[in-house]
């Protein structure tokens, strides 16, 4: 933005005189980026070139009066917030007032004084230069919205992305503990207003312990790894949460599930990890990995105020499926 004195100012008259004179008293004046053209079309022509601080802009040309360049001017949204400042005769005041009428800032009548002309000029460089700065203002203004809603963006995204992140288990990927206890609570309630039943189902690896024993740590990582994505296979429903338990322990919720439901989803769980194929030769049960599975089924009363009673259960039913030869899916008795 240039200051007000390296403004470029534009001279419109069609008279050599009056535009030598005009020059003359504005480079004086310190205006010396200051060019004098002879007629509208020059004028037009030079504005679609080069940025133009103010125009000086005569009435009467031949070809396109002042009127009519003003016309122009203002008509384009970019030209329009160029100052004009109209020089007319004495004779020309109804011209003028429709100058004034179409946008015109200011106005000079022939023949002009000196200070006058420096204080309008000045005035109306001022007033263009605080509208260009007003502009730039708002331009910067907007800009630092943007980057800021860009990063606001970029900060949920990133927020997002650690709340999921808060949410996995770090080993493998599946939901955690955490996360199950929000579910099963979440779920519970839902349960109790839809008056439908809750399934829930944990179930552990055979002999993990041994297989670490066995075959090392980090063979036991992917163990729990591949065990965690055939069970993900089987649970699919959107609502349905597959989470590491604890240790070589998962959990699955299953709302809006009865027993005859969830018994069928443990035992595709235990044969998906049974058909892995995972060599287990320390295991008692089997020749591969295996898992057992427990289930409790409870439709929440009044009788049942919390949902660890569920948990509670399908432990009991894994400890069963356990003590019974391990590799099997059990129902907690009390379920009828």
């Amino acid at each position: 933005m240039p200051e007000i004195a390296d403004s470029h100012l534009l001279i419109v008259d069609d008279e050599p005189m009056n535009r030598e004179v005009l020059l003359r008293h504005l480079r004086n004046s310190g205006y010396l980026n200051t060019t004098a053209v002879d007629s509208g079309q020059s004028c037009l022509d030079i504005v679609k070139s080069q940025p133009i601080d103010l125009i000086l802009l005569d009435m009467m040309m031949p070809m396109m009066n002042g009127l009519e360049v003003l016309q122009h001017l203002k008509a384009h949204p970019e030209w329009r917030v160029i100052p004009v400042i109209v020089i007319s005769a004495l004779t020309e005041k109804e011209m003028m007032l429709s100058c004034i009428q179409v946008g015109a800032e200011d106005f000079l009548t022939k023949p002009y004084d000196r200070v006058l002309l420096r204080a309008r000029v000045s005035a109306c460089l001022e007033k263009k230069n605080l509208h260009d700065r007003e502009v730039l203002n708002k331009q910067k203004l907007e800009a630092a919205y943007k980057e800021l809603a860009l990063a606001y963006y970029e900060l949920e995204i990133v927020k997002n992305e650690l709340e999921a992140l808060s949410h996995r288990d770090g080993l493998t990927g599946i939901a955690n503990r955490r996360y199950f206890d929000t579910v099963l609570e979440r779920e519970w309630k839902a349960t109790s207003r839809e008056k439908t039943y809750l399934s829930l189902i944990l179930f552990d690896i055979d002999y993990f312990k041994k297989y670490n024993d066995t075959y090392g740590h980090l063979a036991g990582d992917d163990c729990l790894c591949q065990v965690a994505d055939a069970s993900a296979q089987v649970v699919k429903r959107p609502r349905d949460t597959l989470a590491r338990y604890g240790g070589e322990e998962f959990a699955v919720i299953l709302p809006d599930t009865n027993a005859i439901g969830a018994t069928i989803c443990a035992e595709r769980i235990r044969m998906a990890i049974e058909e892995l194929q995972i060599d287990h030769i320390a295991s008692e049960a089997h020749a591969h990995v295996t898992a057992s599975l427990g289930i409790s089924t409870l439709k929440p009363c009044d009788e049942i105020t919390s949902f660890q009673r569920l948990i509670k259960e399908a432990d009991l039913a894994l400890y069963q499926a356990k003590s019974d030869g391990k590799n099997c899916v059990k129902m907690w008795e009390g379920v009828t």
